[in-house]
């Protein structure tokens, strides 16, 4: 009987200890959070300092890929309401201040601190797997020129028409480049090309009808940049992008209001 009494005990004093080593959330000390103007004049945008961050004008969305760290490139990596994204009316400004200086990480985890407290967010992760598209080398390829050894990585606008240049790349990050928005799935590397390349790529030849010199516009009358990759890649770099699946981890929202509670 006591040494079940001493067990129990310990058991207790173990949990006490387990409790105690939790830290708790971080926190702002000071925020300011109020539903936007739809007209606001501030435009669409955030400002991370040591001393706290801005952001006027956005979307519930936004507050949320930013605390948790996801792209705008990668939108399937965030399942929740329609109206968390643009078009929507939800718009908030949210202006928090700390006292001591704090890292973009700490900000941004005080900011997940903000939305739960003021907008019960609740959120969890889960994998789905999601129509993808793999990145190939097609007959014939690649056309790639292989980057001098400790190449820096660099993605910049080229001199033609809709030409992107793209030195000490590798594929995987091609691949990540070529995803939405560019095309309307995930791009997964399976070239099996490994290392960096250097190489261009230029759509503009791919959006208008030679006969006409109309652009050239996909089902839902956008500009068929999608179409100019498919064709962009096969004639440039003799690579190709073909229909697959890929499992991805995705931040589920579960709940969240559209108004704060008040400041």
């Amino acid at each position: 009987m006591l040494h079940m009494t001493i067990a129990a005990a310990l058991g207790m004093l173990e949990s006490c200890i387990a409790i105690a080593q939790v830290p708790s959330p971080l926190r702002f000390d000071v925020a300011s959070v109020k539903v936007a103007h739809p007209a606001s004049p501030h435009g669409y945008r955030h400002q991370i300092t040591p001393g706290g961050l801005t952001m006027l004008g956005v979307s519930m969305g936004y507050c949320i890929r930013l605390a948790y760290g996801l792209s705008w490139q990668r939108p399937y990596e965030l399942s929740g309401p329609i109206w968390l994204d643009p078009p929507t009316d939800v718009l908030v400004d949210v202006i928090a201040r700390t006292e001591s200086p704090a890292s973009e990480d700490q900000i941004k985890s005080m900011l997940q601190t903000l939305l739960i407290e003021r907008f019960k967010l609740e959120v969890h992760q889960e994998k789905r797997s999601l129509p993808a598209y793999e990145l190939i080398v097609a007959s014939n390829g690649p056309l790639l020129r292989k980057s001098a050894p400790g190449s820096e990585m660099k993605v910049k606008p080229g001199t033609k028409s809709h030409e992107t240049l793209f030195q000490g790349v590798s594929m995987a990050q091609f691949a990540l480049h070529l995803g939405p928005p560019m095309t309307s799935r995930p791009v997964v590397d399976m070239t099996g090309l490994e290392g960096t390349f250097d190489f261009s790529l230029e759509l503009g030849r791919y959006m208008t009808d030679p006969e006409s010199g109309k652009l050239v516009v996909d089902a839902i009358g956008r500009v068929d940049t999608e179409g100019a990759i498919f064709r962009g890649l096969r004639d440039q770099l003799r690579l190709a992008l073909r229909p697959g699946r890929t499992s991805v981890d995705v931040l589920v929202v579960d709940h969240v209001e559209k108004t704060p509670t008040e400041n």
